[in-house]
């Protein structure tokens, strides 16, 4: 990325409209991030990009310092992901990575919201109840941060369809509701060479592990061949949903913020206790 003037210059356009934190760090606002991307002639979130290097915070993200450093929040605003499924799981997953600072989604979601999708689905409402969940996802996303590169698409992952939605993407999220249609994903996502992101919910239990090359879910589901085949709906709680979703971004932001992300045992939450436990799986 070009920046058309240095450092020094920046900083002077700054002055007026930096404020700094109780540990002394410089942070900007959200107009003036505004402003200084209308100087440089670019856009806002390459701008966030520009300050980050700079170690400079803008504010809507200074809470991550210590858990992210100023580089690593950069390079989580130069990546973009799929998901796949944007009901339970996937609306929770996408609104805390965009919030964590993530830049940019690929949404798909055959499906339009019910009402019994209001027991645990995020950006269900009774406002969006008949609506397409991946295009309401979509305007969700972009009213929590305008500066997003989002794109939603209103039809199933299929083999034919995976290879060009997975284009350009940094890792998949799998947020489906069949075990055929997850192992479908997981295959493409390792064809694309991308990290693969699993989550499940069942009632009050739920799974999650991020795999870069190695195949958790056929050892998972040994008998179970990877394709189309959807499941029948199951009775799953909000909590679940919510937690196991937390989780899973968990997982990828911290895989997404590394130079190199590695493999996750297999996170199993069950919410009726409540406990976690990790289990390490022998590849297939």
């Amino acid at each position: 990325m070009s920046v058309p003037c240095d450092e020094t210059e920046i900083r002077r356009l700054l002055e007026p409209h930096a404020a700094y934190g109780a540990d002394g760090m410089p942070c900007v606002g959200r107009e003036a991030v505004a402003t200084l991307a209308q100087a440089l002639g670019l856009t806002v979130k390459e701008t966030m990009i520009v300050l980050l290097d700079m170690d400079i915070w803008p504010e809507r993200f200074r809470r991550n310092q210590g858990v992210f450093s100023a580089k690593q929040m950069a390079r989580l605003l130069s990546r973009r992901v799929f998901i796949a499924g944007c009901g339970g799981l996937g609306g929770h997953v996408a609104s805390l990575l965009a919030r964590m600072g993530v830049g940019g989604f690929r949404l798909c979601d055959p499906d339009i919201f019910e009402e019994s999708n209001l027991n645990r689905q995020y950006f269900c409402t009774e406002k969006t109840l008949g609506k397409p969940k991946a295009l309401v996802s979509r305007d969700g996303l972009l009213d929590i941060a305008s500066y997003l590169d989002v794109d939603a698409h209103v039809i199933a992952a299929a083999p034919d369809n995976l290879p060009t939605l997975l284009q350009g993407m940094d890792a998949a999220i799998d947020c489906l509701d069949s075990v055929p249609r997850k192992k479908m994903l997981e295959e493409a996502a390792h064809t694309a060479r991308i990290p693969f992101l699993h989550g499940s919910v069942l009632r009050d239990e739920g799974f999650a592990f991020l795999s870069t090359s190695s195949f958790q879910l056929a050892a998972m589901y040994p008998l179970i061949p990877a394709g189309t085949d959807s499941s029948a709906g199951q009775n799953t709680a909000g909590t679940a949903a919510a937690g196991t979703a937390c989780l899973m971004a968990s997982l990828l932001g911290k895989g997404l913020a590394s130079e190199s992300p590695k493999d996750s045992p297999l996170f199993h939450l069950d919410y009726s206790v409540p406990e976690m436990e990790r289990f390490c799986l022998a590849p297939r």
